[in-house]
């Protein structure tokens, strides 16, 4: 019996034994899983024979991968928050029984070799908590579409969470299924195969249906497909001679092409639509993969795009229908203007009702592993020197190439054919002979030019496969007379001498390694030829294309990527990343050729995508919605564009500058989440009673002769970092952002920082007050304050009418006169010097008292603040104060850093915005300041 067939006996039973004993499916670490390994050996003797050499060795990986891999969170905005979780009620009440799920499941852990643990994260909370309950009840009454879109990271696994949805959903009731892919054909047929083998069960490509995926193990097919790996919809006889009501649940798989949509939806209409209501009576889950390519409607005009039109029709057709855009480049979609007019005809696509990010494996490869240079897998990234940008730069090939280009290749991609060789037989040592594997070659848009490429390819393999048929021996010197072996040699070591295998192995299985390959130029010509793995066989292939390898077409086993493009938009680049994803049993292996450009670009990509996830998560937190979807996307390149112009006509730029020292940072916004309130009002506590245990005093004090306030004073740095994790501040307060300000602090150094004072800033005397620690504090007094309800913004408090929360004489807490009178001085030269005459008054900015001085602490500035609001807000105001308590105050903050004689870095960020991302505007009402 083969080792992998007893290591997938062992793991099952394994996995029966950690169910059966109620153990988690996720170990934490080595020693934890291999002793439960050890408590289920022991329990079962006659599996102990079995683990012997390679079986035991190949086991232990097996486990290590099915159980140490978890999902790094996702989040979910939702338009409602409160709204009835239908599905998990029905599936609570025993109303969905889930057969096309459980066989969905068992399919991917058993024959795709998914972890366990992962597919449960992905069943129970992805799509039964998040996505399930967004969709419209099947069984509910006609309602108007929903709408959301679903983020994952490239080759990350969406077409198998999206086919999971669809089983989940067709448990649930749903009957149409319409799948939309990319533009190519080639890509529509890989997803048909995936749409087969999870969802169908049966290839109609082949005459009479041949039972695949999860139809082998199943004797009822349970779903039927109306398109297959052969045809698109086509609308033939067959087809019209048939209506929805013959099926229990059908699917199509179709590009978006105006021709088949305009077909599918005459289809649909003539033959199904109810002639009282004119809609189509059934429940319909619309799947756009890809859903910032075509979909997009990028005309001004009253009349949208073709493709978009007709998915809006394709939508709005039937009575209870949901659109669901699944993309990993989302930055177009979250740019659709959503109260635009025009674009609301037939409603758009934007995501109204809900945007998802997908949770992240554990074990996925994205852009930061690779690109940031502290990546754990950035020392298997080679720059591209031998290549240009013009012709002029003397290179052969060069980025700006015509469609008559017909040169000579770079060096470099004879050295990255030499490793997928080196590649393919270091896997056939690991025992990996049955696994696909793919090489990339992307450098030219024009197909003309990929076919020239692909000519000189196969002169270079041709060349290698007569060294190593009649050159290559054990006899290193005599082999080393060969000029190719002696590259291949090079790059060996080079690139995988420390994989674990000596060249005299690699000598000895890379004739049979490399004999397999084929070339194949995969593009949308009619010359074209199909990239197709086999299930059953398995293939080594060098890929060589375009746009056709750069929208959502998985390269199975991809090991070597050559990519020399001048593409220079986030989204393009990131879907021409085909290397990114799950290299199990190679993740050493893999080796990406690119310029240095490129990987400076993917390296912002990554880096502006984290922020978009970080924006995502406190638009959670804020329980703010997708239509309030104030987003922005870091823009910081002068040649790396976000998207194509046309889908960014929404976007404005918006700029932020990083620098702490002599500035403060304030909250004007607030949160009208009562509990969010208590729990900072409980840090603030926390902080003070942390100080006084520590000999710390709170006491009164007297600053500039006017303001009496509660200081404490020399409070260790990491006593305001902690507080500062704990507290939640609402995202309207762009330049309190409580992330950024404790990174400073934990990576600042600067002996500057390490003591603080922290204040109170009271109210007027005799009002009243607040207990911290048996201190009384009076209530620091607001008038003028908003609460904003309205479309733009999730609900949030906004202090005074100028958005001001820091008084002008708040910052000289923890000030000597001598200190404040020079402040005042250094203001006044300024503004003379600034202004031509002088300034008689000594009231100005809160910042100064920290821009003017350079000898003192940094201030962390406390407001229990007792609001009252605009006069048609009086019972919105009552209705928060009585959820707030009367114990509690609205707490705001407010840190002041000196300035510093020492140079200091400045950053400064551009980002394009869409129209939500700032939700205030500021007018010209006088400035409003602390209660003197």
């Amino acid at each position: 019996m083969a080792a992998s067939t007893v290591v997938s006996q062992i793991t099952r039973a394994f996995d029966s034994y950690l169910e059966l004993m109620g153990i988690g499916k996720y170990f934490e670490s080595d020693e934890a899983l291999f002793g439960a390994l050890d408590a289920f050996i022991e329990g079962t003797p006659y599996l102990r024979p079995l683990l012997k050499g390679d079986v035991r060795e190949e086991l232990l990986i097996e486990l290590q991968y099915k159980y140490k891999v978890f999902s790094i969170p996702g989040v979910s905005i939702e338009d409602d928050y409160s709204a009835r979780k239908w599905y998990s009620e029905d599936l609570e009440a025993g109303k969905i029984t889930p057969l096309f799920w459980n066989r969905y499941a068992s399919y991917l852990v058993d024959n795709k070799g998914f972890a366990s643990s992962v597919v449960e994260k992905l069943g129970n909370e992805t799509l039964d908590k998040w996505i399930m309950n967004y969709l419209a009840d099947p069984h509910g009454l006609p309602c108007p579409p929903k709408r959301g879109l679903i983020i994952g990271d490239v080759q990350s696994g969406k077409t198998s969470t999206y086919i999971g949805l669809i089983n989940k959903a067709a448990d649930a009731g749903y009957k149409v299924f319409i799948i939309l892919t990319g533009t190519i054909e080639s890509l529509r047929q890989q997803t048909q195969e995936r749409v087969d083998e999870g969802f169908v069960g049966i290839d109609m490509s082949v005459k009479g249906g041949q039972r695949v995926g999860v139809g082998l193990d199943n004797k009822q097919i349970m779903a039927s497909s109306l398109t297959s790996k052969k045809t698109d919809f086509r609308a033939d006889s067959n087809q019209i001679a048939m209506s929805l009501a013959h099926h229990s649940a059908v699917v199509f798989v179709i590009k978006k092409n105006t021709s088949v949509l305009t077909k599918l939806r005459d289809w649909l209409v003539e033959l199904n639509t109810d002639p009282v209501t004119g809609k189509i009576n059934v429940p319909m889950l619309l799947i756009d993969d890809e859903a910032d390519n075509a979909s997009i409607n990028t005309k001004k005009g009253e009349d949208p795009t073709r493709i978009n039109g007709l998915i809006r029709e394709l939508v709005n057709v039937f009575s209870i229908s949901n659109y669901v855009g699944f993309t990993a480049t989302p930055y177009a979609n979250v740019f659709i203007d959503p109260i635009n007019e025009h674009e609301m005809f037939h409603h758009d696509l934007f995501p109204e009702d809900f945007i998802v990010a997908l949770p992240t494996p554990s074990d996925y490869i994205g852009a930061h592993e690779i690109f940031d240079e502290t990546g754990r897998y950035h020392s298997q990234l080679t720059y591209i020197t031998d290549a240009g940008v013009t012709k002029n730069d003397n290179f052969s090939f060069y980025y700006l190439h015509k469609r008559d280009w017909d040169g000579v290749l770079p060096e470099s991609v004879t050295d990255a054919i030499c490793a997928f060789y080196l590649a393919n037989a270091i896997r056939d040592l690991r025992g990996d002979k049955n696994k696909h594997r793919s090489m990339l070659i992307n450098m030219s848009r024009f197909t003309d030019v990929q076919f020239r490429i692909r000519d000189r390819v196969e002169a270079v393999h041709s060349a290698a496969m007569r060294s190593i048929k009649y050159n290559l021996s054990q006899d290193f010197e005599r082999s080393m007379k060969d000029p190719m072996l002696k590259r291949l040699y090079e790059v060996w070591e080079a690139q995988y001498e420390r994989v674990g295998f000596s060249w005299e192995q690699i000598v000895d299985v890379l004739k049979d390694a490399v004999a397999p390959i084929e070339i194949k130029v995969v593009n949308s010509s009619k010359s074209s030829e199909k990239l197709i793995y086999p299930e059953n066989e398995a293939i080594r292939v060098i890929a060589i294309g375009g746009l056709a390898l750069s929208r959502g077409l998985t390269l199975e086993g991809l090991i070597v990527s050559y990519f020399y493009r001048n593409t220079c938009t986030y989204d393009v680049l990131m879907q021409m990343g085909r290397w990114f994803g799950y290299r199990r049993n190679y993740d050493d292996l893999f080796r990406i050729w690119t310029s240095e450009d490129s990987a400076s670009w993917y390296a912002e990509i990554a880096d502006a995508t984290t922020q978009l996830k970080k924006d995502m998560n406190d638009m959670r937190r804020l329980e703010m919605k997708p239509r309030q979807f104030g987003i922005r996307v870091r823009d910081d390149s002068d040649r790396l564009q976000i998207t194509a112009r046309n889908k960014m006509r929404n976007a404005k730029t918006e700029y932020e500058v990083h620098s702490f020292y002599g500035n403060v940072m304030e909250t004007p916004y607030l949160s009208t989440n009562a509990a969010v309130h208590r729990k900072n009002f409980a840090q603030v506590a926390k902080l003070i009673e942390t100080g006084l245990a520590t000999g710390l005093k709170l006491e009164s004090k007297v600053y500039d002769g006017r303001s009496e306030r509660y200081v404490m004073e020399d409070v260790p740095k990491m006593q305001i970092f902690h507080m500062l994790r704990q507290i939640d501040v609402t995202r309207h307060n762009r330049y309190f952002d409580t992330k950024q300000i404790t990174d400073f602090l934990y990576t600042c150094q600067d002996p500057i920082l390490e003591k603080w004072d922290v204040t109170f800033i009271p109210g007027m005397k005799g009002g009243k007050a607040y207990s911290v620690c048996g201190v009384d504090i009076w209530r620091a007094k607001r008038n003028n304050c908003k609460l904003v309800e309205g479309e733009q913004a999730e609900g949030h408090l906004q202090i005074g009418s100028r958005s001001k929360l820091a008084g002008t004489r708040d910052g000289t807490a923890g000030l000597t006169p001598k200190q404040i009178n020079h402040a005042e001085e250094l203001f006044r030269k300024d503004y003379f010097e600034n202004n031509g005459s002088a300034y008689e008054g000594s009231s100005f900015s809160s910042a100064a008292w920290f821009e003017y001085v350079t000898d003192r602490k940094p201030l962390l500035m406390i407001y229990l603040i007792d609001v009252e609001g605009y006069p048609n807000q009086e019972e919105s105001f009552k209705k928060f104060k009585i959820a707030l308590g009367e114990s509690s105050p609205v707490v705001g903050f407010a840190i002041g850093f000196p300035n510093t004689t020492r140079p200091i870095d400045e950053t400064k960020y551009r980002f394009k915005a869409n129209r939500f991302y700032n939700f205030y505007e500021d007018n010209d009402d006088t400035e409003e300041g602390g209660d003197e």
